[in-house]
């Protein structure tokens, strides 16, 4: 049985902006009354709400004000930003000051920020440049390979001011001992390419102080770096799926691209990592016991099914691998050495331009193959435990600018009335009335609908 209903829609910072979530940690988030209601709906005994792709948190945290709370998510950067808002880290004045001095001055970062020096006193050269007209500089160096693929692939211009400063970084990185250093993961993958060299050193210098932190906040620490990352980054959209392109398709140059890379490159790091230092520590949390879990979502719900009241569940349903756009912070939480993932050009084999992770995360619920089963794996694990459960559903319509979704509203309803005795769908409404259609379960107008799906057992 399907009832169909309505709910005024709230808006929830983060949550519908799949492609910029870290921008909003710290802000004041409003729980939507349709998801809260929803949930305390399905399950009115207050039991303790598993979050299973719970991405930022966002939702968690909400939830967290009145209830135990399980996040669930399969990459490490999601486990970090959840426990840091859930279990916020309690730092004094005085700490706020002494880490931040340890991040601008300590002994890591004056030994890094000595390495780098070559490239970023050339950086800055190309800069100056390039507000005057001269442009090549700065297109060669955002066109250039990143520290770490230098050795495998070499430098074209190895005997260009930029080679030169390349190589004496490399060296100096050599000297220190910090070269294939899981310590220097940022400057030597993502230098020159999301950041500015001085940028990635700082954020390097902030991991390192989370590192050798104290348990009860290091993964606040953590997420105060990250967060910091998406303030800095420089790319069209504030995002990690791909670095700025300085020519466009026809091999032209884009005309703002000085102003673009002068924009971001300028962000002073040390003020943005104590700005978001004091959101995290200002952070009120969660009320109820909070547990965090890495892990697939399946093996969640299989492993610790009988620990949960009830689900909430948000995957993606576009072709859209999301993990692009996060690639780069998964890396800063797990500071390893990820191989980079190679994509064939011309016939030749070659690193990815986004420098992705060759092992980054490929959810099933965004392949149309293996969606359906996903789907159908959710619905019989969550109800073989008895649980009922809320999924979020954001509907598509062609034409309306949004990628197509891989699994129809209809076949996840359906799916849904295979292991639920009652499925009731909630639109969450934007500014115009939506409705959905009885026949084919599509809105008739949409205005970044979310549905809400609420499964009883």
């Amino acid at each position: 049985m399907v009832l169909i209903s309505t709910a005024s829609r709230v808006q929830i910072n983060g949550h519908l902006n799949a492609f910029r979530p870290i921008y909003y940690l710290g802000c004041k988030v409003s729980l939507t009354s349709a998801i809260s209601d929803a949930i305390n709906e399905v399950d009115p005994s207050g039991g303790r709400m598993v979050d299973l792709f719970a991405g930022t948190g966002v939702v968690a945290s909400a939830m967290g004000a009145s209830r135990d709370v399980t996040t669930v998510d399969v990459q490490e950067y999601s486990r970090v930003i959840c426990s840091a808002i859930l279990r916020p880290p309690r730092l004094s004045d005085q700490k706020i000051c002494n880490l931040s001095n340890e991040v601008a001055k300590g002994q890591f970062s004056s030994r890094l920020l000595w390495c780098i020096a070559p490239l970023a006193e050339h950086e800055h050269r190309c800069m100056i440049s390039a507000n005057n007209g001269e442009i090549d500089g700065l297109i060669e160096l955002l066109e250039a390979p990143s520290l770490v693929l230098v050795e495998e692939f070499g430098f074209i211009g190895e005997g260009s001011a930029l080679g030169k400063a390349t190589y004496e970084v490399i060296q100096r990185m050599q000297m220190e001992g910090l070269w294939n250093s899981s310590e220097t993961t940022v400057t030597r993958n993502f230098g020159g390419v999301y950041f500015s060299y001085q940028q990635a050193a700082l954020l390097d210098a902030a991991l390192n102080v989370a590192a050798r932190s104290d348990e009860d906040i290091k993964d606040g620490l953590t997420a105060v770096a990250i967060s910091t990352a998406s303030s800095l980054v420089n790319t069209v959209g504030k995002q990690f799926a791909q670095p700025i392109q300085p020519r466009s398709k026809s091999g032209e140059i884009k005309l703002s691209l000085a102003k673009t890379v002068q924009r971001d490159r300028s962000i002073e790091m040390l003020g943005s990592y104590q700005s978001w230092l004091q959101k995290y520590v200002n952070l009120v949390p969660a009320v109820g016991a909070s547990t965090m879990l890495r892990q697939d979502y399946l093996d969640a719900l299989t492993t610790h099914g009988k620990d949960f009241s009830v689900v909430y569940a948000d995957p993606p349903y576009t072709r859209d691998h999301y993990s692009r756009f996060y690639h780069v912070l998964e890396t800063m939480c797990l500071r390893d050495n990820p191989q980079i993932s190679r994509v064939k050009k011309r016939g030749e084999t070659t690193f990815s331009r986004g420098l992705y992770r060759e092992d980054r995360h490929q959810s099933p619920f965004c392949i149309r193959s293996e969606a359906p089963g996903a789907f159908d794996a959710l619905f019989k694990a969550a109800s073989g435990h008895e649980l009922p459960l809320v999924l979020s559903y954001s509907p598509h319509e062609a034409g309306d600018g949004t990628h197509p979704r891989v699994v129809s509203m209809a076949q996840v309803v359906d799916l849904a009335n295979a292991y639920y005795k009652r499925v009731e769908i909630s639109v969450v409404e934007g500014m115009s009335h939506n409705k959905l259609n009885r026949n084919d379960l599509k809105l008739t107008k949409r205005e970044h609908a979310e549905v809400l799906l609420k499964c009883f057992c």
